[in-house]
């Protein structure tokens, strides 16, 4: 994996509020340390009527503010970063999130719902530190190929949709799935990269190193 080091200088302690695999191999691969902890609290629920965004970033705001409640005792003052990233996906029945599925089954309705279609991919981010949250987000279109029913039962059979919203992953198995994307790839992963870094940078919580 490409990896960037010696690029930032941290000015103050990072916590990810988030265990996913993906978004730690971002912030590793761009050489800025930090720890991981995630929100264990509950997710909240969508507000009927809420518009996605919205919700998405309401999602990871809470994340945000449950880590940095239970890092109060700490005097180092550090800095919590939180993401959240949900499917939309519009069609004869409405407007859906689509979170991480329930089963296999479940999987395969989301796959079959998408297929042939275009859908949107938000992942919002919330930056908390010093008793201040700054919420920001991006949003991705992305389009999967018609595939039959069958190629879908055998990703959902693979196991790689369960943990994922939409049910896939671009950047695993589910790539096959998608014909276009127009947007940030990095977002579709779950984590909006270039703004996360401009923002760590706007913050003080990191620094570009000077050459010589």
């Amino acid at each position: 994996m490409f990896r960037m080091t010696d690029a930032f200088s941290i000015l103050r302690p990072l916590i990810l509020a988030s265990g996913s695999p993906r978004r730690r191999a971002f912030l590793e691969g761009m050489g800025i340390p930090f720890e991981v902890l995630p929100a264990d609290g509950p997710e909240p629920r969508p507000i009927p009527g809420e518009d996605p965004r919205e919700y998405t970033g309401r999602c990871a705001e809470a994340k945000a503010r449950h880590v940095l409640a239970s890092l109060a005792h700490r005097s180092d003052c550090p800095a919590v970063l939180s993401a959240d990233t949900t499917v939309i996906v519009r069609d004869e029945r409405g407007s859906d999130i689509l979170g991480k599925p329930r089963d296999r089954d479940d999987a395969v309705a989301m796959l079959s719902r998408l297929a042939g279609r275009t859908h949107q991919v938000v992942t919002a981010c919330c930056l908390a530190m010093d008793g201040h949250v700054e919420r920001f987000d991006d949003v991705t279109d992305v389009t999967f190929a018609p595939w039959p029913l069958a190629m879908l039962e055998a990703y959902a059979d693979s196991g790689d949709p369960l943990d994922k919203a939409g049910a896939y992953g671009i950047q695993d198995g589910g790539a096959f799935l998608v014909q276009t994307i127009r947007g940030s790839w990095s977002t579709v992963v779950g984590l909006p990269l270039d703004i996360v870094l401009e923002r760590l940078l706007h913050a003080g919580v990191i620094a570009v190193k000077e050459r010589s």
